[in-house]
């Protein structure tokens, strides 16, 4: 879908997928209410838990594209068959190995194929073949999740639903629309058919992955850096998040339901304050600030006061320049969540009008409503909640130390805030090579 350049074909591969990214299916979902209780409660807190515990630095970059990682895949292949990258340390830090191989030859094969592709032929290679090979391992492992979860769908009907799974809600969506389309009178037998669409399902999911958890978890990074800097911010938004109901815990707990169990959606979508934090972060810190090309129809198309473009002509916008019209969005450099809070409706929808973090029109994110309903709520939620003091930042970069005693918790090996400074300057020097690169570096830190 992401890579399909005809508007048509486009829009018919969304629509296959549209209705379980929507906003009220994410919603009213058992099975993304499932996935973030169990990654909240079996992994995620547990996880951090260990970290206050030791009081132990922890790379946040690197967690966040574990936690996004494993939300995006349980939800794409059933929680039973996700990646587990929170817990999987060796395997998170294997597959992140292979993703950052790529990400400085994308332009090549992006822009200028067919001419990559000659000067290969010859000898001439632009794209290195250590990064065709982390490709290769990243395509492999993803056409692994996709034959497991074709597994559990065909099994679904022997057993009930697992204790810890849930369905493969987009691969199950995906595979099955696909397999409709292309039946036809002359298709041959099932087993040629799946392997027909196999490929397809594989690729398409996995620019999901990709999107899901890089953009997220880019996001991520730079909230808690901004909460870090606002100790009182980060009070109030604990604040706001205590009259959820029910209120997560962490610890012993004798009444096992009420500690598993997470808010609805619904709820923690509508809290004013985190709602702004969230829309801030990605109005300043986007995680595509770049151009996001389009391409003009066939009809001459005039753009933003332009003369008539003839079809074919490639535009793009960015987010970057986008949010910061100081019209719109007075001091645009300066993170500001209370900008959401005292706009009236009229300014509300001007500021909407200007906002791209996911895009806008038939090219926007299908995932929007996922990242923020089903991710960024709640990893907000697990981390301003349980610690009141989440990070303490500096100018080489980020730096986490959990500091103060997790709500509901209280154990002697948790330090206190003191202690918890004196330490973090103990490892400064030892780490600051290491989670400087935490966060994408800026010449304004």
């Amino acid at each position: 879908m992401f890579s399909t350049k005809e508007s048509k074909p486009h829009a018919a591969r969304k629509r296959l997928l549209s209705n379980v990214y929507s906003k009220s299916f994410i919603q009213s979902s058992k099975e993304a209410h499932e996935v973030t209780r169990a990654i909240l409660h079996e992994r995620l807190l547990p996880s951090l838990d260990s970290y206050a515990v030791k009081a132990s630095p922890l790379e946040v970059h690197e967690f966040n594209y574990a936690i996004t990682m494993d939300f995006v895949s349980s939800y794409l292949f059933g929680l039973s068959n996700d990646s587990n990258f929170i817990q999987d340390v060796e395997m998170r830090k294997r597959f992140l190995s292979w993703y950052f191989k790529r990400s400085d030859h994308f332009f090549w094969n992006q822009e200028i194929p067919r001419l990559t592709q000659m000067l290969q032929n010859v000898g001439i290679r632009l794209v290195p073949k250590w990064v065709d090979a982390a490709n290769e391992e990243i395509q492999a492992w993803v056409l692994r999740l996709c034959r497991v979860a074709e597994q559990s769908l065909k099994a679904a009907s022997e057993y009930t639903e697992k204790p810890h799974g849930t369905r493969a809600v987009v691969y199950g969506q995906l595979s099955e629309s696909l397999k409709r389309s292309s039946s036809k009178p002359e298709a041959q037998n099932d087993r040629q058919e799946a392997v027909s669409n196999e490929l397809p399902v594989a690729s398409e999911l996995l620019d999901h992955l990709a999107a899901g958890m890089d953009t997220s978890g880019i996001t991520f990074t730079y909230l808690f850096w901004e909460m870090s800097r606002n100790p009182d911010l980060q009070a109030s938004l604990r604040q706001e998040l205590l009259t959820l109901s029910p209120t997560l815990t962490l610890g012993k707990n004798d009444n096992k339901n009420n500690q598993s169990e997470v808010p609805s959606a619904r709820s923690v979508d509508a809290l004013p304050l985190l709602h702004a934090v969230i829309m801030e972060t990605l109005r300043r810190h986007c995680a595509i600030p770049g151009s996001q090309p389009r391409q003009t129809p066939s009809t001459p198309t005039s753009l933003a006061g332009s003369p008539p473009l003839p079809g074919g002509i490639r535009v793009s916008a960015q987010a970057y320049s986008l949010h910061r019209n100081e019209k719109v969005f007075p001091d645009p450099e300066t993170w500001n969540p209370q900008r959401w809070l005292d706009a009236d409706q009229g300014k509300k929808d001007e500021m909407m009008r200007w906002f791209w973090a996911f895009g806008s029109g038939g090219r926007m994110c299908v995932g929007s409503n996922f990242a923020i309903q089903g991710m960024i709520n709640t990893h907000s939620l697990s981390f301003i909640l349980l610690y009141h003091t989440l990070a303490t930042a500096n100018r080489m970069g980020f730096h986490v130390i959990f500091a103060d005693t997790p709500l509901h918790h209280s154990r002697a090996q948790i330090r206190n805030s003191s202690h918890l400074h004196q330490l973090h300057h103990q490892h400064r020097g030892r780490h600051r090579d290491r989670t400087s690169r935490c966060l994408h570096r800026r010449t304004d830190w």
